[in-house]
């Protein structure tokens, strides 16, 4: 445990996750004195030599062409030509829109940022108040890794050699669920305090945006209906979104320039730089929990505690939530997979389920402090302090503990579509 420690101390003063993994099993190779330091380089290259690993940058890059080539716009309008009449108005619009974004893009940060933008300038111009807009759109943009595709479940299922597609069809209940219980909430609020609606869309009306957003409402259908029906791989699906949104921007929206696609590159270089590097550090830092068996001892540990599943599945998603507050999505999903999911295969939990419910939780994290980088950027463009952003996300933290609750519970939320899919595979 003492590497564990380390590593903890190391976090603590300030050194990068990525560099603490890295010198975590630099000492630990030191200390052991019969493993030479030619294991540090070998396990970091086999970290990112993963063919698997190329949905990434691919995903990474899909997000941003979403947000420059008129696409997340075209959503937003269809959304709002959908249920923007109804009682929330464009409180529901966002999450509808961030529903259909998902199934593209897998990533919260893309939908806050750039659907987000567009969602919040709305809402304020309509007369909702710049807290409910702010909270609405921070929350539902953690359904971006939660329905397929998603970033996260691409890196789980590197981590832990589950299947990903099974991890994508896994995700889609949960995510669907989450996105109507905000719906929900947003229809009490929104009654409450008399937020506006728009007129119900005309026939006319709702033919255009949707013939407006058909190449976009396309796009989702194209990789999730691919993936399914396994007419090509989650690693292929990610390529045949980039083409396709590359295609929607030049030639069918001509919305997207050189320049901006240089641009959105540039910037993917930047994030990929980053996930790499975590990749091949937490390779490193899988091999050293391995060799320490540190899993095995902290499966004793709880089980001399207590045998009780329901407890240990408790404790479980404790440290997986505080863990979201302190840590960065990716880094987490390296340093706790190895450790936490043989525990949770051991009370009887099914690796999809497990993946699917840890990718939740983080995604909490990101809207609870201190970490809660979706706050950052959503209060930032609503123009309110964190404080008030937090205090506006409040009421949906209260459904997502309940979809937690229910996933954790329920194996069935999702194990289904996986069982209905790939049937006995699965």
């Amino acid at each position: 445990m003492s590497i564990i420690i380390g590593f903890l101390f190391m976090v603590a003063i300030g050194i990068p996750v990525g560099f603490c993994m890295v010198l975590t099993g630099f000492f630990y190779i030191i200390s052991t004195g019969s493993v030479p330091l030619s294991m540090i380089p070998q396990a970091m290259v086999s970290g990112v030599s993963s063919y698997t690993m190329l949905a990434i940058p691919f995903f990474i890059v899909v997000g941003e062409l979403m947000n420059s080539s008129g696409i997340t716009r075209r959503i937003f309008n269809f959304s709002n030509a959908v249920v923007g009449h109804i009682t929330g108005g464009l409180g529901l619009v966002n999450v509808l829109g961030s529903m259909i974004f998902a199934g593209m893009s897998g990533s919260a940060v893309a939908d806050a940022a750039g659907l987000g933008a567009i969602e919040i300038k709305a809402m304020k111009d309509e007369g909702f108040d710049a807290d409910f807009a702010v909270g609405i759109t921070a929350a539902s943009s953690i359904l971006g890794p939660i329905i397929p595709p998603s970033s996260p479940m691409v890196l789980f299922g590197i981590v832990s050699g589950v299947s990903i597609g099974a991890m994508f069809m896994g995700g889609l209940l949960p995510g669907i669920l989450l996105g109507i219980f905000q719906m929900i909430v947003v229809y009490f609020i929104a009654k409450k305090r008399g937020y506006p609606k728009n007129k119900r869309a005309t026939f006319t009306q709702l033919v255009s945006a949707f013939w407006s957003a058909l190449p976009a409402l396309l796009c989702p259908i194209l990789l999730i209906g691919g993936i399914f029906s396994g007419f090509f791989t989650p690693t292929e699906a990610a390529a045949v979104a980039l083409f396709y949104a590359l295609f929607i921007g030049f030639f069918v929206y001509k919305e997207l320039t050189l320049k901006r696609l240089w641009e959105v590159l540039g910037a993917t270089i930047q994030n990929l730089g980053i996930v790499m590097l975590l990749m091949a550090s937490g390779k490193l830092f899988s091999w050293v929990l391995g060799m320490d068996r540190i899993a095995e001892h902290l499966t004793i540990a709880l089980f001399s505690i207590t045998n009780n599943p329901s407890i240990i599945l408790l404790l479980i998603n404790i440290l997986l939530l505080i863990a979201g507050t302190f840590m960065e999505t990716n880094a987490s999903i390296f340093i706790l997979t190895p450790i936490l999911l043989p525990i949770a295969v051991k009370i009887g939990m099914h690796p999809v389920q497990f993946g699917v419910m840890m990718i939740f939780n983080l995604m909490i994290g990101l809207l609870t402090p201190p970490m809660a980088i979706i706050l950052f950027i959503t209060s930032r463009i609503g123009g309110i302090s964190f404080e008030r952003s937090f205090k506006a996300v409040k009421p949906y933290l209260w459904v997502m503990f309940l979809t937690l609750f229910l996933m954790a519970t329920i194996p069935g939320l999702t194990l289904a579509v996986p069982k209905l899919i790939l049937g006995k595979a699965f």
